[in-house]
């Protein structure tokens, strides 16, 4: 495995692909992974005020608070290993977390590459139910449901593609078709990636 020499942000719409891509590129790349959804989840099972209010966030499908990501970021990046670039899982999502990101990661002298991965409702509602079917663990399923999907796909639509927007006005943003296959979809990151790094 090689360093890449500056890090990667995957996003993407629910059920688009996400872990499958950022569990191959570990294996290409030296990459630590920076993943809000562990995080969250665990401060689902807490009983403290953050666990509170997230639940009460997940309940009615959003995302959890701006604070508690902006907490976790800057924790994250602070133990980012010599040898490894990091590798931001579906996050940052918010407009606010971006810019904050982009400020850290420079104040640092460091790069970054963004990725959104796009898939159509109809495949989303489909994967999703597929999902919810299927062996996926409970804290994953509470996501899932037909009204917090609706939910999902309706905030990655009016505040997700505000830092889609923000990341293309960098110059740092590649978007990526989740329809298809999971090889063409990896073919498609590393050429990016590829590209990406020819021009630096």
């Amino acid at each position: 495995m090689k360093k890449l020499g500056f890090n990667i942000v995957l996003l993407g719409m629910i059920t688009s692909g996400k872990d499958t891509q950022a569990k191959i590129l570990k294996k290409k790349y030296m990459l630590k992974t920076v993943e809000s959804g562990i995080y969250w989840r665990k401060l689902l099972k807490e009983k403290g005020r953050n666990g509170n209010w997230v639940r009460r966030t997940a309940g009615v499908g959003k995302p959890a608070p701006v604070a508690l990501m902006k907490k976790f970021l800057v924790k994250e990046i602070s133990k980012k290993p010599k040898n490894k670039d990091l590798l931001f899982l579906g996050n940052p999502r918010l407009k606010p977390e971006a810019q904050l990101l982009k400020k850290i990661l420079s104040s640092r002298n460091e790069d970054f590459l963004a990725f959104y991965i796009t898939l159509p409702d109809k495949e989303i509602y489909k994967r999703s139910k597929e999902r919810l079917m299927g062996n996926m663990r409970t804290d994953y399923k509470v996501f899932d449901t037909h009204k917090l999907v609706a939910t999902r796909i309706k905030y990655h639509k009016n505040q997700v593609s505000k830092t889609v927007k923000y990341f293309k006005s960098l110059k740092r943003l590649k978007i990526i078709n989740g329809a298809q296959s999971v090889p063409k979809v990896t073919k498609d990151i590393l050429k990016a990636i590829g590209e990406y790094k020819n021009s630096k």
